[in-house]
């Protein structure tokens, strides 16, 4: 590549002087083909110049460069003179014009920002010039030559700022004085009236007619808007950069100042115009740009105008996002005073319609693609705007917290008095003719739109001054005083009132928001008692009402919903509001347990029989109970509350004594009659299939909310608490796991080949590994809630409500299974980390529990479960039980480490095994399908990628301390993921359901491969440098290395198999496990190297295979060439390992070297050789000359390199074609083992 790059540099070189010759010359209005042609390669060697230029070693681009640049004061005055000639004749020149113009944008793209600054304000003034041009393409080629020139510039900028900051004698320098004349011009240029104007004119309102606006939107005019738009986030940052010079340094220029406020203010107003652009990206990255100033310049708040414009355009923002289908709406000729209102709205609504399907295909694939990213820069926006009037630092700011509470306090005032006419205008009895007009559609648009702010900035309120956690009390009270005044409160409370009144009738989606708002406005009850019992009880009545009409079975959907958003609203009540409803706790604690009761008995239900943890209000009733009583169980130490507790798990208990008193997997299949023999009422089975599966995600629920709270509880009560729920493991959960795992068993299931058409994936399964669940599940969809950022707006919604009632009873069932089987693993997965004596648990004097529970459910029928419920198995229950396997001083505890040192000497290699067979058969068959079908390989892949990585998860938990990468890594992921959320802007799951939705924890099943990623930081790479940092083992790894050193076989089989996984994990396709076990590869090689160095066994060379280990690196290195991180990483391995066998096993090493590299270069080999013995020989002399002799990591990188380069230069097709087929020693046939 290096050579190429010499090769593009010379070439330049030799063009640019050719160039400069020829556009020096008159001849251009006789050449302009030649001309064109001349740009055209100019342009070329711009851009490869630009690309290479990284891979030339750094005194030759310097000396490239600088040969370069001695021309480019030639070469460009002539471009600038050709562009500026052709602006005259660019009608007939075009084609011309822009090649011209796109020659100077790779100019300015690569060179520096001093060889074009002389030149800067004529090229501004250029480059508008041509923007005012007719022609489209030359307003285009223009915008991308003024963005590079603003990158260049403020990159300039940024860099002079950052060395002023480091060095006061730069910073004091007469060459650092801020040049106020040429920023005043450069400001003029871009911001100046007439510079906004045009672009207002020609970009944001060409036309006011929707017919003409079709013929407008092409790919430039996007383009072009998409340019301005990052202009707009450029030049936001320069402002803001200015400002920060401005602060640093004494200006004396008045009129300077002036004018820079000036022009801010008109940009601002500029950016706050283009909010509302139809062009949703361009909406969003005027936002952005708002964002940044916002954060950046909080004295913005103070402007009280500024703060109500920006909140009303998030209004209208998120109302326009959810419009309708154009071609399911129609404007009436009624006599709606707000006809003309809404027919406006709708032609802008349209106009949105233009764009939208300009760039995708349908409305649905906008909403998936780009609405959630939008809607999620609203709300980040929202958040940090209202954050904003939250200083943390008030000491010696009063004036500044009075400003903010006051601006604020308009802001509130305005939202809820718009809340008030918004519940006038809502109809409470409503007909079919209402519901479906064009007035009351967009009524609950504007519902679904103005929740979501008000519910955000109420949030942050409530978050700032009546959260208990707040650290600064005093200045919480203060600001509580300034904003809450009487007239406020008595706004909120009034307004509370009048929606404790309200019923809606036109929408169950505007009669949940109705519930959430009361919820989150509950704080203001500390003003007024009597409102919060009235809260309460609206939450729960309106629960109950819908929960009756459910068993009765009417109005099945409407129900569910109404009954999803109330149980929400309650919930976020108990999670956030926890020591006020401790006060109705006596009263309100038994009337729970009775709608939770109630639950169960939805005999007439049509609901789906699969439980959806993230809406089922069953389960967010629970979870509102548990909190409660485990606040009472903590705080009040009362032993007699265990009591409460089971009255929680008695409704579970109650359907598991009903649905499981079987003891064969047949009586199973009939009771829930999974052959569809439709024998039995059809109500009868959904109500049994229901039951089985909300008491299983009930019981999942109690026992995950029951590990989160073990250590605040005392130690009575945690082992009543464990006492009471082990029987449902022993008599239930093991019974049926194992009917789950019969079914894919030909030997034992009778039904099977009935069965088997539903024992495949779900159709929700396929989803999940296509990474497309989120936009098809059209039943999740339905309820709208903004509890996930991809949910579909109420508007859409409502025409595609009735899709989910098509789906075929086999889809059903199949997806049942599927969530059977996951739900049931889960559980055994929680058990175990909720109960950790369950290990050392003795069934009788001979039999330890956890060799039973292995048997049955693990080993018994491992070998005919498929790929796909393998992977549930890993990572629901593997990975949690060896994570959560502990050590503990009993008499017992080198038994157990035995047992379980036994189970993984046979669990580890079945299923590296497998896995191996996996990648072959995808290696092979990748070769058969075309890239991007939606087929069963695709799936297959993903399972096999899964898989592999719960297995390296596994691996790495027996490996080290749960301590350090366990807890730390929970913690710092659920920070990560708390952070990330919040970055996300996921408002309405922090303010309505992250707080309060403790169900979902470690449920995710797909979108775990970031934070797998992030967990494994806390090993440092510098493992890979030799350096011998103390490896935290766990305490079962560290029992098998003191076994190992003791000569126990099967300590140094299962070490020998450890290694030897670590090893062939890399030559997967999957660099996942290439960066998870690179860093700890040589440490643990080290030490097993030591092991086995020190015995004296006659069989040693037949522990560890060393060809078959190298030839895994080698592998490995060869198939992950093309990644430039790992590729290094794994060079400097190959050379640590080298060194470390090469005294031992040098002949072995050297036999795969010359089998596996072509051409080797055996004269640079044999000098590694002797440099490495003369490094040995040297080791008795005196440290000075050891560490002179010894090799430096840049030497062993580099001789490694050279050595494998014919490896690594060879084309991949063999690589592919032969798949993984190393020979595999070790690996043992588990089926007689089992």
């Amino acid at each position: 590549m290096s050579d190429e790059s010499e090769t593009i540099g010379r070439t330049s070189i030799c063009f640019t002087t050719l160039c400069i010759r020829f556009l020096k010359s008159e001849l251009i209005n006789n050449n302009s083909t030649q001309l064109e042609l001349i740009l055209l390669v100019y342009r070329f060697l711009n851009e490869e110049l630009t690309i290479y230029a990284q891979s030339i070693q750094v005194h030759r681009r310097r000396q490239l460069l600088n040969q370069l640049q001695k021309r480019l004061n030639d070469i460009l005055p002539c471009l600038i003179r050709i562009s500026n000639d052709l602006l005259i004749v660019t009608d007939q020149r075009e084609r011309l014009t822009q090649t011209c113009l796109l020659a100077v944008n790779s100019f300015l793209t690569w060179v520096e920002y001093n060889h074009f600054e002389q030149y800067e304000l004529f090229l501004c003034e250029l480059f508008l010039k041509f923007f005012q041009l007719n022609s489209v393409k030359l307003r285009y080629a223009s915008f991308e030559c003024l963005l590079s020139l603003v990158n260049k510039r403020l990159a300039k900028k940024q860099l002079q700022q950052q060395q002023q900051q480091r060095n006061k004698r730069i910073a004091l320098s007469p060459s650092s004085a801020l040049n106020c004349q040429h920023e005043k011009l450069f400001l003029n240029y871009l911001l100046g009236d007439n510079t906004l104007g045009m672009f207002y004119r020609l970009l944001i309102s060409p036309t006011d007619s929707i017919e003409q606006l079709r013929t407008i939107v092409t790919n430039d005019h996007l383009n072009c808007l998409k340019m301005l738009g990052q202009l707009l986030v450029k030049l936001a940052n320069y402002l803001l950069q200015l400002f920060q010079q401005l602060a640093a340094k004494s200006i004396d220029d008045d009129q300077f100042l002036t004018f820079v406020n000036e022009r801010t203010r008109s940009f601002l107003q500029f950016l706050l115009l283009l909010n509302q652009h139809p062009f949703h990206l361009l909406s969003l990255n005027s936002y952005q740009a708002l964002n940044a100033f916002i954060i950046r310049q909080p004295t913005l708040l103070s402007n009280e105008q500024f703060c109500l414009q920006l909140v009303e355009n998030l209004k209208q923002s998120l109302y326009r996002v959810h419009f309708p289908s154009s071609t399911t709406i129609l404007i009436e000729n009624d006599n709606d005073n707000d006809n003309d209102i809404l027919k406006k709205q709708y032609e802008h609504n349209q106009k949105c319609f233009i764009y939208v399907l300009y760039e995708y295909d349908s409305e649905e694939q906008f909403f998936w693609k780009f609405f959630s990213q939008y809607r999620t820069e609203l709300q980040k926006l929202i958040k940090s705007f209202i954050g904003m009037f939250f200083p943390d630092i008030v000491a010696e700011r009063s004036i500044v917290i009075e400003t903010n509470m006051s601006c604020l306090k308009s802001i509130l005032q305005s939202l809820l008095a718009f809340l008030e006419s918004l519940v006038q205008r809502t109809p409470t009895k409503t007909d079919n003719q209402i519901q479906t007009s064009l007035s009351s559609i967009y009524l609950i648009i504007e519902w679904e739109a103005f929740y979501l702010l008000i519910d955000h900035v109420l949030f942050i309120v409530r978050k700032e001054l009546f959260s208990s956690s707040t650290s600064f009390i005093k200045s919480q009270q203060k600001m509580e005083q300034l904003l809450m005044t009487s007239t406020m409160t008595e706004q909120f409370l009034s307004t509370l009132r009048f929606l404790l009144q309200f019923t809606p009738n036109l929408s169950e989606h505007i009669h949940g928001h109705v519930l959430n708002l009361l919820s989150v406005m509950f704080f203001i009850t500390k003003h007024d008692p009597s409102l919060a019992i009235q809260i309460i009880q609206r939450l729960l009545t309106t629960f109950q009402l819908y929960q009756q009409q459910s068993i009765a079975g009417t109005n099945v959907h409407e129900c569910e919903i109404m009954q999803t958003q109330a149980a929400n609203a309650f919930l976020y009540l108990c999670k956030n509001f926890t020591i006020k409803m401790i006060d109705y706790y006596s009263e309100l604690f038994p009337f729970i347990c009775q709608l939770y009761k109630d639950e169960f008995q939805l005999t007439k239900t049509l609901l789906s029989i699969t439980i959806d943890e993230s809406s089922c209000p069953t389960l967010k009733l629970l979870d509102a109970a548990q909190t409660l009583l485990y606040y009472k169980l903590i705080h009040n130490n009362d032993e007699t509350q265990c009591e409460a507790f089971y009255e929680l798990i008695k409704p579970i208990y109650e359907t598991f004594i009903t649905s499981l008193t079987i003891d064969s997997l047949i009586p199973f299949i009939q009771y829930l009659d999974l052959c569809s023999n439709e024998t039995i009422d059809i109500n009868i089975i959904r109500y049994r299939r229901r039951n089985l599966m909300l008491a299983l995600h009930c019981l999942c629920l109690l026992i995950r909310y029951s590990k989160q709270q073990q250590q605040q509880l005392n130690s009575i009560i945690r082992s009543k608490i464990t006492i009471c729920l082990r029987p449902f493991l022993f008599d239930y959960i093991l019974k049926i796991t194992q009917f789950c795992n019969q079914l894919y068993d030909q030997q034992i299931n009778p039904f099977y080949e009935i069965l088997k058409i539903n024992l495949t994936y779900s159709e929700t399964e396929k989803q999940l590994y296509l990474g497309t669940y989120e936009s098809n599940n059209m039943a999740k969809a339905t309820i709208t809630s903004t509890t996930t950022s991809s949910s579909l707006p109420v508007s859409f919604v409502r025409f595609q409500s009735t899709s989910g009632s098509n789906i075929i009873d086999d889809q059903r069932l199949r997806d049942y299974l599927h969530r059977l089987f996951d739900i049931c693993y889960q559980i055994n997965g929680i058990f175990f980390a909720h109960d950790t004596d369950l290990y050392y648990l003795k069934l009788n004097d001979d039999n330890y529990f956890i060799t039973s529970f292995l048997q049955k459910i693990l080993f018994a029928n491992l070998n005919t479960l498929p790929s796909f419920r393998l992977r549930i198995v890993l990572r629901h229950f593997c990975r949690s039980f060896v994570e959560h396997y502990c050590s503990l001083l009993t008499l017992d505890k080198e038994i157990i480490n035995e047992l379980f040192l036994t189970f993984l000497d046979i669990f580890l290699p079945y299923i590296q095994q497998r896995l191996t067979t996996m990648w072959n058969n995808l290696l092979t068959t990748t070769l058969n399908y075309q890239q991007g079908e939606c087929s069963d390989e695709v799936i297959e892949e993903c399972v096999c990628v899964l898989l592999t990585r719960d297995f390296v998860d596994i691996i790495r938990y027996f490996i080290y301390k749960t301590t350090i990468i366990g807890q730390t890594n929970l913690i710092t992921s659920g920070i990560n993921k708390k952070k990330n959320k919040i970055m996300n802007g996921h408002g309405h799951s922090e303010s309505m359901c992250e707080e309060s939705n403790g169900i979902g924890g470690d449920t995710d099943q797909i979108d775990e491969w970031d934070e797998q990623a992030t967990n494994y930081n806390n090993i440092s790479n510098k493992l890979l440098n030799g350096t011998q940092e103390k490896m935290d083992y766990s305490d079962l790894f560290t029992y098998m290395i003191k076994m190992s050193r003791q000569n126990s076989p099967l300590a140094l089989r299962l070490f020998t198999y450890v290694i030897k996984t670590l090893f062939e994990c890399l030559t997967f396709p999957d660099a996942y496990c290439v960066n998870r076990f690179l860093p700890i590869i040589l440490p643990l090689t080290k030490l097993y190297t030591d092991i086995i160095d020190k015995l004296v066994i006659s069989s040693s060379s037949s522990l560890i295979d060393i060809k078959f280990l190298f030839q895994c690196l080698l592998k490995g290195l060869e198939r992950h060439n093309e990644n430039e991180g790992v590729n290094t990483n794994m060079i400097s391995l190959i050379g640590h390992i080298y060194e470390l066998w090469h005294n031992r096993y040098q002949t072995e090493l050297d036999f795969v070297l010359y089998q596996t590299i072509p051409q080797l270069n055996v004269e640079l080999l044999n000098t590694y050789k002797t440099r490495l013995l003369s490094s040995n020989n040297n080791n008795s002399n005196n440290e000075q000359q050891r560490k002179s002799q010894q090799i430096t990591e840049r030497e062993r990188r580099d001789t490694i390199k050279n050595l494998l380069n014919p490896l690594l230069l060879s084309p991949m097709s063999s690589n592919k074609k032969e798949g993984l087929n190393l020979k595999i020693p070790f690996n043992q046939t588990i089926v007689s083992t089992l």
